[in-house]
């Protein structure tokens, strides 16, 4: 079962607080018991950042900008600032605060504490030291950077595993709502966490979906939510499906290309496969003929997530232990 991580005022370390969303109004830092920023106030965030400075910007999203914190002691940490008063930024704090809150686990980015200061909502997180799986699928130029086929198949596993608890384990169940390549971080050892819940909503008991406005990334919205505004795990499922695309062709989603023979990646690849030349869709990068098998498989749990009829899409659950098959 997951529990929700207790948090402990700024100015009164070790005693407890019933509810986060009590805090939510707070201009002191509320830092979790859990957390690696021991003893940090707003102050010490302002100064790890030179007052936000956009030298040490390190992300974007839809309602702010993430910043590196750089410590004295030599700790590190992530940074989002929403500013403004409107209020789908407030909505985004604090389904971001309430998720984090409940969701702890190993394959996903820790949240540290949060405040408020002034107009602006800031939120601490572990610091990924590899930045975003975009980057490096679609950023890097270094050849000799490339990652490997293993280093590939143990993030696709990693993230899966960290949907599932968002899924199955953690109550109430989230749906995230915008699983993507920019949203799975990575460590020092290219292990991944799934990031930004901001878009995420809450699965209470009996429920089998949440009713939304239209959100996500264009490229992994899955098709029925154009139609439906309904969210639910296995719209998630069909974004992994995406990122595990991504993985095999490091193609993105929607290629910046013009003239009528452009496509996007899923198109392309269930064309390609109807054509029987799904080897073609592999990146050269990682091709490899003694990992064939692997790779097929891989491409073959990503076209079953990506199936347009939801109810045929496998459980994420179903999703995990099949890429654990892999290789065995």
């Amino acid at each position: 079962m997951s529990r929700r991580a207790d948090p402990i005022n700024e100015e009164e370390t070790g005693s407890h607080v019933s509810s986060s969303a009590a805090l939510m109004t707070s201009s002191k830092l509320v830092l979790f018991q859990n957390s690696e920023c021991k003893d940090l106030t707003v102050s010490d965030l302002l100064k790890a950042t030179n007052n936000f400075s956009q030298a040490d910007i390190i992300g974007c999203g839809g309602f702010g900008l993430v910043y590196k914190a750089n410590f004295p002691n030599g700790k590190k940490a992530a940074i989002k600032k929403l500013s403004g008063d409107c209020g789908q930024i407030e909505r985004e704090f604090q389904a971001e605060v309430e998720a984090l809150s409940r969701a702890q686990h190993q394959n996903l980015v820790s949240l540290q504490g949060y405040c408020r200061h002034g107009n602006d909502r800031l939120l601490v997180y572990s610091y990924m030291e590899n930045g975003s799986l975009d980057y490096w699928l679609h950023e890097c130029v270094d050849e000799s950077s490339v990652l490997q086929w293993e280093t590939r198949l143990k993030i696709a596993r990693g993230a899966a595993k960290g949907l599932a608890f968002l899924h199955k384990v953690c109550e109430p169940h989230i749906v995230h709502r915008d699983v993507k390549s920019s949203n799975i971080l990575l460590d020092e050892d290219f292990k991944a966490h799934l990031a930004d819940f901001g878009l995420s909503r809450l699965l209470r008991p009996y429920d089998t979906h949440v009713t939304t406005d239209l959100v996500g990334t264009l490229g992994y919205i899955p098709p029925e939510y154009s139609q439906s505004l309904i969210a639910t795990c296995r719209g998630d499922v069909y974004s992994f499906g995406v990122v595990l695309l991504e993985l095999l062709t490091s193609r993105r989603p929607v290629e910046v290309c013009k003239g009528k023979n452009c496509r996007d990646l899923v198109s392309w690849v269930f064309q390609m496969k109807f054509e029987k030349r799904e080897f073609e869709v592999i990146a050269s990068s990682i091709w490899n003929k003694d990992k064939e098998k692997e790779l097929l498989e891989m491409l073959e749990i990503a076209c079953r997530c990506l199936d347009h009829d939801p109810r045929r899409r496998p459980s994420i659950d179903e999703v995990v232990s099949c890429l654990d098959g892999i290789g065995m």
